[in-house]
């Protein structure tokens, strides 16, 4: 049986810091009780959300945005978005919201310190804390609080 051939990294690849991103956060969030699930936008397809596991940090890429480009086109500097979002389902204070609010906020807290300041490979620097969108809450007792993480590239033909 063939093996497929081992292909090295490109360097312009946007989505090689996920799986280490994924990796830091599993081995910062290992040994929570109840255990943390961390999961790509991969794993999330498809799943409703009355189905998906809980607690968890989703690790998705939220795009880019250039910081610079060579005036030739031929390299351009790059700041990409990932966002970090606990999520979380309590129903104990349906009503207020208040533990699913505390739960999500440590878990947040825990995923964000793991991240802050860690340099995935292939980038040209530390991972920066950013502006994130806003939390969203559901009448299930799902809550989703997201961190938005800043990691500059450097993006060349």
């Amino acid at each position: 049986m063939a093996t497929a051939p081992v292909v090295p990294a490109h360097p312009n690849n946007f989505l090689e810091p996920e799986p280490h991103i994924v990796d830091r956060l599993k081995e910062a969030l290992k040994g929570l009780q109840p255990a943390v699930h961390v999961l790509t936008a991969t794993d999330l397809s498809g799943i409703k959300e009355e189905n998906q596991p809980t607690p968890a940090v989703h690790v998705v890429w939220n795009g880019f945005r250039v910081l610079e480009a060579r005036a030739d086109g031929a390299a351009a500097r790059l700041d990409h978005t990932w966002l970090i979002v606990a999520a979380v389902r309590n129903v104990r204070t349906l009503k207020t919201g208040e533990a699913v609010r505390a739960q999500a906020g440590e878990l947040a807290a825990r995923a964000g310190a793991a991240l802050m300041g860690y340099r995935p490979p292939n980038v040209a620097g530390p991972m920066r804390l950013a502006p994130a969108p806003g939390s969203g809450i559901s009448a299930a007792g799902f809550m989703y609080l997201p961190l938005a993480f800043l990691v500059e590239t450097v993006f060349q033909r």
